[in-house]
């Protein structure tokens, strides 16, 4: 026999309001934890996005850095090539005049006089100084000072004298320049003169 059938009208009621109240609470349940799960997938993502946002920033950064450090090394590497040659100012001196020679002799300008002047520490280098002197003419003259500013050493011209030899041939001049080169400093002199600028600073 049907067991429905021995169940009155009201008592199937609250039965069917039961089952409807139970799988309320099933579904309201599930769907909270759908929603908390879902939340909490989005908090991870979130966090790893954030992350992984920090980890592209940092790698950005350490390229930079490295960029900037090669860029350095590249500069130091090439200011080390462009000083002169030797580790003492007369060694230096002497590599100058034979650049300077050869800069005169291209434009077919004699020497007629040269010395060394008083090297000075500028930083972590020696400036070496030269003074020439010769009869040129002005053209000559232009192209000497071209040919030494387009040296593969690093030149500085600290000073220029020109003074007419003949008045009636003023084309004819007497210059007298002076021509800079470096050398790095000595490195004992280096890590003297490091040790006296802390002893001051302390």
């Amino acid at each position: 026999m049907n067991l429905l059938s021995k169940i009155s009208e009201r008592e199937r009621k609250f039965i069917i309001i039961g089952v409807i109240v139970v799988s309320m609470i099933v579904l309201f349940e599930g769907y909270t934890w759908y929603q908390e799960l879902r939340r909490r997938a989005d908090e991870f993502t979130d966090a790893r996005l954030v992350m992984l946002d920090k980890q592209l920033m940092k790698i950005s950064g350490k390229d930079q850095i490295e960029k900037r450090l090669t860029e350095v090394k590249q500069q130091i590497e090439n200011r080390e090539k462009a000083i002169l040659q030797g580790d003492k100012p007369p060694i230096a001196a002497a590599a100058l005049s034979r650049i300077i020679r050869e800069a005169a002799a291209t434009q077919g300008i004699n020497i007629a006089l040269e010395r060394t002047l008083n090297p000075a520490e500028i930083h972590s280098y020696v400036a070496v100084p030269v003074e020439v002197g010769f009869t040129t003419t002005t053209e000559k003259l232009k192209e000497f000072l071209y040919r030494l500013r387009i040296s593969s050493y690093l030149l500085n011209i600290s000073e220029i004298k020109v003074r007419v030899t003949n008045i009636t041939n003023p084309s004819d001049i007497f210059a007298s320049v002076i021509v800079i080169g470096y050398i790095k400093r000595p490195a004992e002199e280096e890590t003297i003169k490091e040790n006296k600028e802390a002893k001051n600073v302390t």
